[in-house]
């Protein structure tokens, strides 16, 4: 890793917010979504140093300068960040979009002030061969990465991404090689051929390879620890937008159980306005989506009438509240619980 000059590059960092250079490294205060792209093209790998405040998701990827930013495209490389100060290690080949002219960016989710303390850069090796070499080997033993569409299906991991070559196809000729060997060996020591065995010896050393490399990618992106605290685990554990499970999390501590309750949320962001009704029943909870005369709820059970609302709870909505409607609590300025006094 090499060190990097933050103050030397600042000047050509792209960002969708106002920078600040302070004594403590780069400065950028988040609300909402916002981008950073480094200046740093012939990058593999990164590790930065950061101050967080405020829950905060970051997510990285590769920008070619031509193709608009998508960050939750597969794979979606994400981290969620610790309150204070932290250190995070970015390998760039494992997300999407990776070439050898492609620029790095971060992108933050959430709200809080974030600072870039320092950063290390590791670039690509000067040799063809070894860079293709080296992608293929970080995209093979990357994690899986776990979205929104994980319940439907898995990466497939790949052999050789450069090539296109699947791991299982490898996997298949291993078991085809491995079987004829088994095979032509037990011909040689017992003078007969026994075909069931050499198969069943294939198929298991095969299937243990896979099995072991799904294993290594799989156990890394899992969240293997036990909270008991069940409002500590909506608060904790969203981690698609950890300032969704904060804002859900307060949501119910402020909130009456007989409260009738709207999210103003982007009909857009269908993950979230969702988390927030599953989250707040047995709260009769609906979408108050703008200019409706009726709310629907999850799955259209709950309806009300924008009069029938006691509470609402706010996400990265630009619609103003109802009259009558004052805020209580907030995790930020963009995500706050609402009630009529």
């Amino acid at each position: 890793m090499r060190e990097v000059d933050l103050p030397a590059i600042a000047s050509g960092f792209l960002a969708t917010a106002e920078l600040y250079r302070t004594a403590q490294g780069i400065e950028v205060f988040a609300d909402g979504r916002t981008v950073l792209v480094l200046p740093l093209p012939g990058t593999q790998e990164l590790e930065l140093d950061y101050q967080a405040a405020g829950p905060t998701l970051l997510t990285f990827g590769n920008h070619d300068g031509v193709t608009e930013i998508n960050p939750t495209a597969r794979p979606w490389r994400y981290r969620r960040l610790v309150n204070g100060r932290g250190t995070l290690r970015l390998d760039l080949r494992q997300a999407g979009g990776f070439t050898v002219s492609t620029r790095p960016y971060l992108v933050l989710q959430g709200t809080g002030r974030f600072t870039l303390a320092r950063l290390r850069a590791r670039p690509l090796p000067a040799d063809r061969e070894a860079v293709l070499e080296g992608f293929d080997r970080a995209l093979l033993w990357a994690p899986n990465a776990i979205d929104h569409t994980t319940i439907n299906l898995l990466e497939t991991p790949m052999w050789s991404a450069s090539r296109g070559i699947h791991l299982y196809a490898v996997l298949g000729v291993a078991f085809l090689a491995l079987t004829a060997a088994v095979l032509l060996g037990l011909r040689a020591l017992r003078g007969r051929w026994r075909p069931r065995l050499a198969l069943a010896a294939g198929a298991l050393a095969a299937v243990a390879a896979g099995d072991g490399v799904f294993l290594a990618k799989v156990l890394p992106a899992l969240d293997l620890s036990v909270e008991l605290d069940p409002e500590a685990r909506i608060r904790e554990n969203y981690a698609f937008d950890p300032q969704a499970g904060a804002l859900a999390a307060l949501a119910r501590a402020t909130l009456r159980p007989d409260e009738r309750v709207g999210v103003a949320c982007p009909s857009y962001n269908w993950y979230a306005r969702e988390l927030f009704c599953f989250n707040l029943a047995p709260r009769r909870c609906v979408f108050a989506d703008p200019g409706q005369p009726v709310h629907a709820g999850l799955s259209g059970v709950d309806r009300l009438r924008p009069d029938e609302l006691d509470a609402i709870v706010s996400f990265q909505s630009d619609e103003p509240l109802p009259p009558g409607f004052v805020r209580v609590a907030q995790v930020g300025p963009r995500a706050f619980v609402a009630r009529r006094p």
